[in-house]
């Protein structure tokens, strides 16, 4: 078999076919991505959004959800190594690693790629800028690594494989202006530089949400529109112009041919959920959610248009005018006289039938279900009348967020490592760093992390991403855990404490609880002064500490939780007859 020959026409001209099948492909996969992203975003975001309203956007409260605990800030590395005399490097080497994430804002690059592949597939790339200019935003700074997402409107990959191990080719199609242009690629290929023409966007890429489709775009300066595409078995990454109207052959003239010597996997990083056996392509959560959103909101709109038809108007027999008449001109609480009461009657019409609510109700629940119990993950009420029983339905509930959570470590793992590759082997990277001694947290040494300090291989050095570091923490819960930790571990512990020399810090724990619970006045209201120490006789014991006696009272309250109230209300519309005490959890809050 003839190698690849990336300067030989029908070599190119092959490969370009074949990326254009794939292209097709993958159209329906953006299209019902498209259709998702409306959803999302709901009616009144822009003319092109949802084509109805959207009263209840299950999909928008899901996705909030499941990344405040996927990816809700920036992760935190750790790099150690087996090696002595390179743990000192590798120290450097971590803080540097937890600049440059930082640097880049990688949490956001990560919550786009979570978002992804909570609806399609989640997509990073991951590379170093070795231009003089900043292309790609404010965040590309010249010589620094990157990690950009890329989005499945610009994505195509080879679709004839059944894994993405096995994929010939792969890459994204990226837009920069011919200035940025002309800095990227050599001199000899300026010519073939050509602005793109038709700056018309197709009605299923995602940017039409907020732009709209098929209305000549007017840009500011002249852009040109590239493929970059990775070709893992021959080690290339070809940098091309695409062909826009022409999707059976997508590639242009080819601007640049660069041997790979980045990390082994290739410029690009994957996320998906739920791998299906024998495709690339996995199966998204939001891909099931949808239908019970849109059956949800299609009744709920349905409710809305039963409860606007809802109208009470009076029916006047002949000859009673001036009953009806006087019944028009009272005001509330009037008393008139009327010549025969029976002339006037209420009709009263439309209004919502209470089988439908029911049936919203229930399909509201069914999505929460199959969301793996959204009020649980949500924090939006109590599950059940006991706490105990709520700690159990939240582990239950958390198995699906780890397993997600385990896919998102791996796939962060990676991108990291890819970053990290960059900022250890590119000879011209130096960081200004900040070391602090472990003890003297309040004591700043500065260093450097230049490419003279990075000894040996790559390889030597393991790196971790901590999973508790990107998931969102707030003061209240760190009040709570301080709180669980002093009472359950420390308090009982304090006569060893004492016994061992360990002492507390009142005046620090203090402080912390101020500014956890934002209540600064509690350090106005105290005097920190000087600790007046008192010697103890030398050979006596150290003072034991206080016996106390706790007495325990546990207080039965009636409570509800939002399923039961659900519930009760489904079997009151349907004509069932609920007991009493089941009614009366309908006006008691949850919690």
């Amino acid at each position: 078999m003839q190698d690849f020959n990336p300067k030989n026409a029908v070599d190119i001209q092959t490969l370009s076919r074949a990326a254009g099948y794939s292209w097709r492909r993958l159209e329906v996969f953006r299209d019902y991505r498209h259709r998702i992203n409306e959803q999302l975003v709901g009616y009144n975001y822009s003319e092109y959004g949802a084509s109805d309203h959207v009263p209840v956007n299950l999909i928008e409260l899901a996705m909030n959800i499941y990344l405040q605990r996927l990816v809700a800030q920036n992760p935190a590395v750790s790099i150690s190594t087996k090696i002595r005399k390179l743990k000192e490097i590798a120290t450097r080497f971590e803080l540097g690693g937890n600049h440059l994430i930082k640097e880049i804002d990688l949490s956001e690059t990560l919550a786009m790629a979570v978002t992804g592949a909570m609806i399609s597939l989640g997509i990073v790339k991951i590379g170093l800028n070795r231009t003089k200019v900043e292309v790609g935003g404010i965040l590309h700074d010249s010589g620094q690594p990157f990690a950009n997402y890329v989005s499945l409107d610009d994505w195509v990959h080879d679709m004839t494989s059944n894994t993405f191990e096995n994929v010939q080719y792969e890459g994204n199609i990226y837009e920069i202006t011919m200035d940025e242009a002309v800095q990227i690629f050599p001199k000899k290929v300026h010519d073939k530089l050509i602005p793109r023409e038709d700056q018309q966007l197709k009605s299923s890429d995602d940017h039409t949400i907020s732009e709209g489709s098929g209305e000549q775009r007017d840009e500011f300066r002249p852009v040109i529109r590239c493929l970059d595409l990775w070709l893992p078995k021959q080690k290339l990454l070809l940098q091309c112009q695409t062909n826009d109207d022409d999707e059976d052959d997508l590639i242009g003239d080819v601007l640049n041919i660069i041997e790979w010597d980045g990390p082994e996997r290739g410029p690009y990083r994957k996320l998906g959920f739920a791998k299906i056996e024998n495709n690339t392509m996995p199966v998204a959560p939001a891909m099931h959610w949808k239908d019970i959103h849109d059956l949800s909101n299609r009744l709920y709109n349905k409710l809305g248009r039963q409860a606007d038809r809802q109208k009470t108007v009076y029916g006047v027999q002949a000859g009673g005018d001036k009953d009806g008449n006087r019944l028009i001109e009272s005001n509330d609480g009037d008393m008139i006289a009327v010549d025969n009461p029976n002339n006037v009657q209420e009709i009263s019409t439309g209004g919502i039938k209470p089988e439908n609510y029911a049936f919203m109700l229930g399909s509201k629940d069914i999505f929460s279900y199959f969301a793996g119990n959204l009020d649980m993950l949500g924090g939006l009420g109590p599950q059940s009348e006991t706490l105990g029983q709520d700690q159990l339905l939240s582990a239950s509930a958390s198995m699906r967020i780890q397993k997600m959570q385990k896919e998102t470590i791996k796939f962060t793992t990676g991108v990291v490592e890819d970053l990290m590759f960059y900022l250890w082997n590119d000879p011209y990277i130096t960081m200004p760093l900040t070391k602090r001694l472990k003890g003297y947290e309040d004591v700043a040494i500065p260093v450097t992390f230049a490419p003279e300090d990075r000894e040996s291989d790559f390889l030597e050095y393991n790196i971790k991403i901590e999973p508790y570091s990107m998931q969102h923490v707030t003061p209240e819960s760190k009040l709570q855990g301080l709180r669980t930790v002093f009472s359950e571990i420390i308090a009982p512990m304090i006569p060893v404490m004492q016994q061992q020399g360990i002492s507390i810090d009142m005046e620090k724990m203090l402080k912390t609880t101020s500014k956890l619970s934002n209540i600064p006045e509690i350090e106005d209201i105290l005097i920190f002064d000087t600790p007046r120490h008192e010697e103890e006789p030398v050979g006596e014991m150290p003072t034991k500490a206080p016996v106390t006696k706790r007495t325990y009272e546990r207080v039965n309250r009636p409570g509800a939780t939002n399923k039961g109230k659900s519930e009760v209300m489904q079997q009151t519309l349907l004509g069932g007859k609920p007991q009493q005490s089941q009614i009366a959890t309908l006006d008691r809050p949850t919690g």
